[in-house]
């Protein structure tokens, strides 16, 4: 299985949040766990794995994101972002073409909001191979997963749409697909005392399912 691993011409990038001044943010934690401690199964394919924090930053997103995608230059993308208020691991189906700008005017208004691409088109389907396949693994190892069709309006729906349109106009460029995971623990101490959670030992337990069946599957 090793020398399949060696030989496999693959790249997977994975990306998460940086933490902002308001608090850890999950995907923060969970990458930069996965950079200093990999998971057995995934050793043998550690030369094929690449993780990135990027910084929170909507204006700055796309510059960002295509020069990491044009130095990795990867055939997978695996976008992580947090999602309070979800109790299981969500693989996004689609993107679509808006992204917030700002906070509310008022408490209970709609966030300002504008297209990610003047002209792209309004949804742009993920290209991560198996979805259905891999909730179906995560359910297996006692994991709560499921599909969304909404990935919001935040950074996490316009990294996917940034990097489906890259991949879009670029020949050979990679396939890409959004997890959302839960707040961790120690999230609902310090601000959400009422969402749901997942210890960082599940989430880790995900994402090598979710990594793993890339390599293998490659």
């Amino acid at each position: 299985m090793l020398n399949e691993i060696d030989e496999a011409p693959i790249r997977i990038l994975v990306t998460g949040f940086v933490s902002a001044s308001i608090g850890i943010n999950a995907s923060d934690v969970v990458v930069r766990s996965l950079m200093n401690d990999l998971p057995r199964s995934l050793l043998g394919a550690k030369h094929l794995l690449h993780f990135h924090l990027l910084d929170a930053s909507t204006d700055d997103l796309r510059l960002t994101l295509e020069a990491l995608l044009r130095e990795v230059r990867p055939t997978d993308c695996v976008f992580v972002g947090q999602a309070p208020g979800r109790n299981n691991i969500t693989l996004e189906r689609a993107a679509t073409n808006r992204r917030f700008t700002g906070p509310p005017l008022c408490r209970d208004d709609t966030p300002p909001s504008d297209v990610i691409q003047v002209g792209g088109p309004d949804t742009c389907l993920a290209t991560m191979l198996q979805i259905e396949e891999l909730i179906e693994e995560l359910r297996s190892a006692g994991i709560p997963a499921a599909i969304s069709d909404d990935a919001g309006n935040n950074l996490c729906n316009q990294i996917l749409y940034e990097g489906l349109r890259y991949a879009a106009q670029h020949v050979g460029q990679p396939r890409c697909g959004f997890v959302h995971i839960p707040a961790l623990p120690q999230q609902v101490i310090e601000r959400w005392p009422d969402y749901p959670f997942m210890p960082l030992e599940m989430t880790r337990a995900a994402m090598e399912i979710i990594l793993w069946a890339l390599v293998r599957d490659a």
